[in-house]
């Protein structure tokens, strides 16, 4: 569970930096991600990163389609 908070936090942190920080900033922790359009998906996470201009401005949650 602590495991599951520190990425948490570290997600978290990668609001306010642009795409490439925050993509490397998750493989240097061992979190894969995917890039498309405007965001960066963590599906380990079920989470999104959102980006405007450049810039990590949300998380938001996902849900997988069945």
């Amino acid at each position: 569970m602590k495991k599951s908070t520190n990425q948490n936090q570290m997600i978290k942190n990668c609001l306010g930096y642009n795409r490439q920080h925050c993509a490397q900033t998750l493989s240097n922790q061992g979190i894969d991600s995917i890039e498309f359009g405007h965001w960066l998906a963590i599906p380990s996470q079920q989470l999104l990163l959102v980006f405007r201009y450049q810039q990590c401005v949300a998380v938001d949650d996902y849900q997988v389609a069945a």
